[in-house]
């Protein structure tokens, strides 16, 4: 366990920077101040989920870390068995988080959950393991972090397995994000950047293929990502892009406690749901608190001009 003290001053993960190129002012809140928890907590949920959806979700990614842990140990979960362990675990989070769905509802979201379940174990890059097929393979936190360039990341795959010489790393995703392809892209080639620098595994890009299997629509579709050396220096610019851009973010954030000169979020559907919404200026309407504050900065402005005059 590296020492606190000696851990860099910088992270990345996803999570924090979708967050930041969505909104901001909720990336300052969540991350961007001084905090006495170790970054890794700090890139956990701190938060109950928002809606059910996202619970579901989380919920689903939770029940399917169990299943794969056991497979590992050659333990296998019969349907009736998983039914009973997916359905625990929601009906546990609902409570925790203090949310209430309606119980038809609730079941039917259950049965939707299960049935994304059981085709993904279905899919291409899966389907060998659940087989019992004979494969080296291993899986991952998703919390679990290296470091390059003084920056601790968080790109690590699901799931490495290795087949004809090579390790396919997979990542899934229970939900499609709404980032640009190419952005998703470069993010995932981070998970290639993360088992370079992972003991263990190989430390040459010609070892790896990459495989993302993500939910769209009502199926699951798989893709195969191309890994050249070109690409990997367009991703990791992209990180250091993004720590620049935060570590830009903390600074202002410390000099304006009050965050109110901090840039809001980019669409009102990013508001929705977020968990800093009743405090925020945009409480009620995005556009009117970004003409408020284009007019407060004006205002500053013009003081400081008169001041100086």
């Amino acid at each position: 366990m590296v020492n606190a003290m000696n851990k860099p001053s910088h992270h990345w993960s996803q999570t924090s920077s979708r967050l930041m190129n969505a909104c901001p002012r909720a990336w300052a809140l969540t991350y961007g101040r001084p905090s006495t928890h170790s970054k890794s907590r700090t890139v956990s949920r701190q938060h109950q989920p928002r809606t059910f959806d996202e619970l579901l979700t989380r919920t689903m990614r939770a029940t399917w870390r169990r299943k794969i842990e056991d497979l590992y140990q050659r333990k296998i979960w019969s349907e009736a068995y998983t039914e009973r362990m997916f359905t625990h675990m929601v009906n546990d989070a609902l409570s925790a988080a203090k949310m209430e769905a309606p119980l038809l509802y609730r079941q039917q979201k259950i049965k939707q959950s299960l049935k994304q379940i059981q085709v993904l174990e279905q899919s291409t890059g899966l389907r060998p393991l659940v087989d019992g097929q004979p494969r080296r393979w291993a899986y991952f936190d998703r919390l679990d972090s290296t470091e390059v360039d003084g920056i601790e990341f968080y790109a690590a795959p699901d799931l490495a397995v290795y087949h004809q010489h090579r390790w396919t790393l997979i990542r899934i995703q229970f939900r499609s994000p709404r980032t640009g392809l190419m952005s998703q892209q470069l993010e995932h080639l981070l998970t290639v950047l993360w088992a370079l620098r992972s003991e263990g595994l190989p430390d040459h890009i010609s070892a790896f293929r990459l495989k993302v299997i993500q939910w769209k629509g009502s199926r699951w579709q798989e893709h195969t990502l191309n890994i050249t050396p070109p690409l990997m220096e367009q991703a990791l610019g992209l990180m250091k892009h993004d720590v620049q851009e935060m570590t830009w973010l903390s600074r202002w954030a410390m000099a304006d406690p009050s965050l109110s000169t901090l840039p809001l979020a980019v669409h009102n559907k990013h508001c929705r749901g977020c968990h800093h919404r009743k405090q925020c200026p945009a409480v009620g309407g995005l556009a009117q608190a970004k003409l408020r504050q284009q007019l407060e900065l004006n205002q500053s402005e013009a003081t400081k001009s008169l001041n100086t005059a």
